[in-house]
């Protein structure tokens, strides 16, 4: 058998119609289930589930095999084949510029507060970090590692294990959505800082928080208006506005007030779990100490949902030296030894850019009457470029990436933020070749066959004279 009659051999059953009509129900198929998914979920779901798949790639595979033997199977090409050829290349090059998209790609959002800068996009993708510290305040990054727990979710037969210089880290649960809600737990004596629960509470206001310490001596903070709540060392001297600090002691928290424009201290006092204090502004308040701990730390309690909703996040179960904890999607977690310090994260990824991105004002035009946005924009500052208008219709090219006005974020009725869309696609311009070729082809296509009609029709005139 000649070289010429194998390689024909061979093409056949990959350029033969069975396999083409397979491929288009298998993608029909594929393309159904996908719909169904993204509509009962949400578009990421969909993109892990269905779309971005090795059944789906191998369809895609099976597609440019099958154009490339149909070609091959038509050889020695001629002049009418031109149009076949151009419509099945323009198929497989916007295949391939899908491909380097996929592979290289960035696709992601940024959020800018209004004067602020910002140079990380972050993107969809999942990944675990741990930096370790073992003096409590220099951390160094020990571990940073892409993890997919939405399609291979963690067990405790299965765990995902991230080494430690003293024992493991386990991760055990995953969580697609909850809707979490906040509680404090007694922490570690001399590694978790102090909890405090309070009440301020008048004829006008009443307020019942929580104002946990990152760490012993740390600073922390409740700000409702008025005046702002310290839990933490106080200054020595007033700092120009209404303040109460509570520093933690052994049996309850010692507290100092200062007040607006006052240059000494308005009140001082000890108080314990239960005490009340009225901390002398004019307001009349009251300020109750619900539950005081004076080691505490912040954990979750989780509600399952079903399916996404704006509410909803993911998260995962830890165990470190016999204790559970549950970590949210993009929040982090303290892990603590005798001898070292672990700070764990899991959330998106973070890429840097490499130019920072000043939001320097953003304007928002509402529907008469409501407080709808028809349209917004947002005027920013990049380096070598300066100040450039971002609106909804018209977005910022910049050193291969593309900037969209997404959205924005509001407090109380108040843009405080800008939502921007980032994209960098390699592959653009092959999917524009692609297209472009296809187009050609299928008009050719067309335009063969009017040929034909016309001499088709000039024959039978031709026999009918």
């Amino acid at each position: 058998m000649s070289q010429k009659s194998l390689i024909k051999r061979i093409n056949k059953p990959l350029a033969s119609l069975k396999l083409a009509v397979f491929i288009i129900v298998s993608m029909a198929a594929i393309t159904a289930v996908g719909t169904f998914v993204e509509a009962k979920y949400d578009a990421y779901a969909a993109k892990k589930l269905v779309y971005d798949t090795w059944y789906m790639y191998s369809v895609l595979g099976l597609l440019v095999i099958n154009l490339t033997a149909v070609m091959v199977d038509r050889l020695p090409w001629k002049k009418r084949h031109v149009a076949f050829v151009l419509a099945h290349i323009g198929i497989i090059i916007l295949l391939a510029g899908s491909w380097l998209t996929w592979k290289w790609g960035l696709d992601g959002s940024m959020r800018v507060g209004i004067g602020e800068s910002n140079n990380f996009v972050q993107t969809a993708e999942t990944d675990m970090v741990v930096y370790t510290s073992f003096d409590g305040d220099r951390y160094s990054k020990t571990l940073e590692q892409e993890v997919d727990f939405f399609r291979y979710p963690p067990t405790r037969e299965k765990p995902f294990v991230i080494p430690a210089y003293e024992g493991e880290i386990k991760v055990v649960d995953y969580k697609k959505y909850v809707v979490p809600s906040r509680k404090v737990v007694e922490g570690e004596v001399g590694k978790a800082g102090a909890g405090l629960r309070f009440q301020l509470q008048n004829d006008n206001v009443n307020v019942i928080e929580w104002i946990v310490q990152k760490k012993p001596n740390a600073l922390a903070s409740h700000n409702f208006g008025p005046a702002q709540i310290f839990l933490g060392p106080a200054p020595e001297k007033p700092r120009g506005a209404n303040e109460v600090f509570l520093t933690p002691e052994k049996d309850g928290l010692r507290y100092v007030v200062f007040q607006k424009d006052s240059a000494k201290p308005l009140k001082k006092g000890f108080v314990k779990e239960g005490d009340v204090f009225d901390p002398g502004f004019k307001m009349a308040l009251q300020f109750r100490v619900l539950r005081f701990m004076p080691a505490a730390m912040e954990d979750w309690d989780l509600n399952d949902m079903p399916r996404p909703t704006p509410l909803t996040t993911s998260a995962v179960k830890i165990i470190f030296d016999g204790k559970e904890h549950w970590v949210l999607l993009n929040d982090m977690v303290k892990l603590f030894t005798n001898n070292a310090v672990y700070l764990l994260t899991y959330g998106n990824r973070r890429i840097d850019i490499n130019f920072p991105l000043k939001l320097k004002s953003f304007n928002v035009a509402r529907y008469q009457g409501t407080m709808r946005a028809a349209a917004y924009e947002s005027v920013v500052e990049v380096p070598e470029l300066g100040e450039h208008l971002i609106s909804m219709n018209e977005p910022l090219k910049y050193k291969g990436l593309t900037i969209y006005q997404a959205s924005f974020q509001e407090e109380e009725g108040r843009p405080v933020a800008s939502i921007f869309s980032v994209n960098h696609d390699p592959g653009r311009f092959l999917k524009y070749l692609g297209s472009l070729v296809l187009s050609l082809g299928i008009v050719l296509l067309m335009w063969f066959k009017h040929l034909d009609f016309k001499l088709a029709r000039s024959k039978a005139a031709g026999k009918n004279e």
